[in-house]
C-alpha cells in the first residue's frame, strides 16, 4: 500500500504538518517560560527600589527598649518592640502586595535574622524552605534565584546592618499558576496537533488523488491512442506537468489538421476567459497600440472608447509614470507594477512583455481593483495610531511621575502616595483599554468562550442595574428611574454579556448628563422583539457627530471621557456583542444640547 505515490504524498504531508506543530509549540512554552520569569524579575526590580530598601530598613532599625519598670522582663519588652517592627514591616510589604502579585503562587515572609524564624508570612505558613538566597540574605548578602531549571523563583533582601542582620524579606513564587499555564498550553497544542495531523491526512490524501487518478485516467487513455482511436484523449486546459504530457501526446497523435483546429478552439478559449475576468486587460503592441481589451478593463478606467489610446500618452494622463522604454529597454526582471488613483477608486497596474516567436511580441497590462484592500490598509493606520496615542498617553503620565518620585528621595508620605496613586490610576487605564481592545478583537473573530445558554427576565436584570447604579447617580444629584412598559417574555442567552451593555449605556448617560439630569430607562415587549431603551436629558451628541459614535476609539467629549476613565471603546464592544451574542441592534438618536436616546432591541424566537 505504502508503495503508491498516493499514500507516500499523503504521508510526508502528515509528517510535515506534525514537524511544524511540534515546532510551534515548543517554541510557545518556551516563549511562555522565558515571559514569566522575565515578568518576575521585573516585579522585583521595580518594586523593590532603592526608596524601598530604604523604607524597610529605617523601619527594622527602629526597636527602642525602655527602661524596665520594677518586677518587668526584658525579654517580653524586646519581643514586644520586635512585634511592633514586624507589624510595620508587613504594612509595607502589603501595601506593594498588589504590585508584586501577591497570591496563592506568591507569598512574602518576614524571617528574623539571627534565628532564620519565620515572624510573618502572607500565606500563613509557620515555615519555610532554606534556598540558596535565603541563606545569602542571612549572611548579609541581597540574593535573589530566577534560572529556568529551578522550580521556583524568590528574592530575599537582608535589613540591618552588616554585621547585625536583623529580619529578611523574604519573597517566593512557588510558580503553581505559571505550571497551571503550561499544563494549559500543552494541552491545547496536543488537541492541535490532533486535529492538524486529522485535517493533514484528509487533505494530502485530497491532493494525492488529485494527482494519481489523473495519472491513471491518462495511462489508459494513452494506451487507447496507441491503439489508434484519436478521439480517446481530449486536449486539457491545465497548466500543470498532467496537462503537458496530454497535449505532448495530443500533438504526435493528430494531423497538422487537427492542431490547426485544436488552435482555433485555443484562441476562442482564452477569447472567453478574457472577456469574463474580473480583472481588467489590456495588450499592446510594440509601437504603443492598444490590440486587444476586455470590458472589466472599460469599467475601471471608466471609459467607453479606447479607440484613440497610446501606452505613453494613456498612462502619463492617469498619473502610472511608465513609458514603452522601460519596459522594453531596462531589462526588467518580471513585471512592474504601478499604483493610481481614479477618483474614490485604487488601482494596481502590472506590467509585464509577452513573448511571440522567442522574442518580445508586446506589453500586458492587468489591472486589478484595490479599493477595499486601501480602505483596510488606512483603517488598520487609523486603529494603530488611536490604540498608540491612547497607550502614549497614560505611559507619558507614568514615566513622568515616576521620574518625579525619583528625583525627589526626601519626599513626603503624603506626595509620594498621591504620585503612587497616580501611577496605579494610570496603569489601570491603560489595562482597561488592553482588555477592551482583547474583547472587541474575541468578537471580531467570534472568538467568545461559549457559555449555557440561562434564562433572562428583562424587568428583574434592568431592575438589578438600575439599583446598583443608583449611587453613581445620586452623586450628580441625578434622578435615575426605571418603568416597564409591559412585560417582557423571558428569553435564554449570556446573561453576563446583556448586563454588561446595558450598565455601559447607562453609565454613558450618567456621565454626560449634568447635575440635577433625569435618566429614564424603559423596556416592553414590540411586535418580536424586546425594546430597552436609555433617555437623558445630557448634553447631546451632535449630529455630524452621530454616524461616528460606535467607532473605536472615538469619544464625543474626549476630555469628558479620559476624566472619568473612558477608553473610547465601550459602545464599539456593546454593539459588537449585541450583534454577535444576541443578533440585536442598537441605535441612537440625539438633538445636541437637549439629551440622548439609546435603543436597544432583540428578537425573541418562538
Amino acid at each position: 500500500m505504502f508503495k503508491s505515490i498516493r499514500w507516500k504524498i499523503t504521508i510526508l504531508f502528515v509528517l510535515l504538518v506534525i514537524a511544524s506543530e511540534l515546532l510551534v509549540g515548543a517554541f510557545s512554552l518556551l516563549l511562555t517560560a522565558d515571559a514569566y520569569h522575565k515578568e518576575f524579575a521585573h516585579t522585583v526590580e521595580s518594586v523593590f527600589n532603592d526608596e524601598l530598601k530604604s523604607e524597610l530598613n529605617a523601619a527594622a532599625n527602629e526597636v527602642t527598649i525602655p527602661e524596665p519598670a520594677d518586677g518587668s522582663d526584658t525579654n517580653i519588652i524586646f519581643e514586644e518592640a520586635t512585634q511592633n517592627n514586624v507589624e510595620k514591616l508587613k504594612s509595607i510589604m502589603n501595601y506593594y502586595a498588589g504590585s508584586l502579585a501577591v497570591g496563592s503562587s506568591r507569598f512574602y515572609d518576614i524571617i528574623d535574622g539571627q534565628t532564620a524564624e519565620v515572624l510573618y508570612s502572607s500565606n500563613n505558613s509557620a515555615e519555610t524552605d532554606t534556598t540558596s538566597s535565603l541563606l545569602s540574605a542571612l549572611n548579609g548578602a541581597e540574593a535573589s534565584e530566577n534560572r529556568l531549571t529551578v522550580d521556583y523563583m524568590d528574592y530575599a533582601l537582608p535589613l540591618g546592618s552588616e554585621n547585625n542582620i536583623k529580619y529578611v524579606i523574604y519573597f517566593k513564587d512557588t510558580q503553581e499558576t505559571y505550571k497551571q499555564i503550561i499544563h494549559r498550553t500543552f494541552l491545547l497544542i496536543l488537541y492541535t496537533l490532533a486535529l492538524s495531523a486529522i485535517a493533514a491526512f484528509i487533505i494530502g490524501t485530497i491532493i494525492s488523488r488529485s494527482v494519481t487518478v489523473p495519472i491513471r485516467e491518462l495511462t489508459i487513455k494513452a494506451k487507447k491512442l496507441a491503439d489508434g482511436d484519436l478521439k480517446a484523449l481530449e486536449e486539457s486546459d491545465t497548466d500543470d506537468e498532467l496537462g503537458h504530457l496530454t497535449n505532448s501526446l495530443l500533438y504526435l497523435a493528430h494531423t497538422r489538421q487537427e492542431s490547426t483546429d485544436r488552435a482555433m478552439g485555443e484562441t476562442t478559449k482564452v477569447e472567453t476567459i478574457l472577456q469574463n475576468m474580473t480583472d481588467g486587460i489590456l495588450a499592446f503592441d510594440l509601437k504603443g497600440n492598444l490590440t486587444h481589451y476586455n470590458p472589466e478593463a472599460q469599467r475601471l478606467l471608466n471609459r467607453k472608447y479606447f479607440d484613440d489610446i497610446h501606452f505613453d500618452r494613456f498612462f502619463k494622463e492617469i498619473n502610472a509614470n511608465i513609458t514603452l522604454g522601460d519596459l522594453l529597454y531596462m531589462k526588467q526582471e518580471g513585471s512592474m507594477e504601478r499604483e493610481i488613483k481614479l477618483k474614490n477608486q485604487f488601482l494596481q497596474l502590472n506590467f509585464a512583455t509577452f513573448n511571440m516567436d522567442n522574442k518580445v511580441g508586446g506589453i500586458i497590462v492587468i489591472i486589478h481593483d484595490v479599493t477595499r484592500q486601501e480602505k483596510l490598509e488606512q483603517a488598520r493606520r487609523d486603529f494603530v495610531a488611536n490604540v498608540s496615542h491612547e497607550l502614549r498617553t497614560p505611559l507619558t503620565t507614568i514615566k513622568s511621575y515616576s521620574e518625579t518620585l525619583a528625583d525627589m528621595p526626601d519626599a513626603d508620605r503624603e506626595l509620594q502616595v498621591r504620585f503612587l496613586d497616580v501611577i496605579a490610576s494610570e496603569s489601570d487605564r491603560m489595562a482597561r483599554i488592553i482588555s477592551d481592545l482583547l474583547t472587541l478583537s474575541e468578537l471580531d473573530e467570534n472568538q467568545t468562550f461559549y457559555k449555557t445558554p440561562e434564562p433572562i427576565d428583562i424587568r428583574k436584570v434592568i431592575e438589578v442595574i438600575v439599583e446598583r447604579m443608583g449611587m453613581a447617580a445620586k452623586k450628580k444629584n441625578q434622578k435615575l428611574t426605571y418603568r416597564p412598559i409591559n412585560e417582557a417574555p423571558i428569553i435564554s442567552g449570556d446573561r453576563d454579556s446583556l448586563e454588561r451593555i446595558i450598565i455601559n449605556i447607562i453609565s454613558n448617560a450618567i456621565k454626560y448628563t449634568g447635575e440635577g439630569g433625569e435618566i429614564d430607562v424603559y423596556s416592553s415587549k414590540v411586535y418580536k422583539d424586546i425594546v430597552i431603551k436609555v433617555v437623558d436629558n445630557g448634553i447631546g451628541i451632535k449630529k455630524e457627530q452621530l454616524p461616528h459614535i460606535f467607532d473605536r476609539f472615538y469619544r464625543v467629549d474626549k476630555a469628558r471621557s479620559r476624566d472619568t476613565g473612558g477608553t473610547g471603546l465601550g459602545l464599539a464592544i456593546a454593539k459588537q456583542a449585541l450583534e454577535s451574542v444576541f443578533n440585536g441592534k442598537i441605535k441612537i438618536s440625539s438633538e445636541f444640547g437637549k439629551g440622548t436616546e439609546v435603543t436597544i432591541s432583540i428578537p425573541v424566537s418562538e
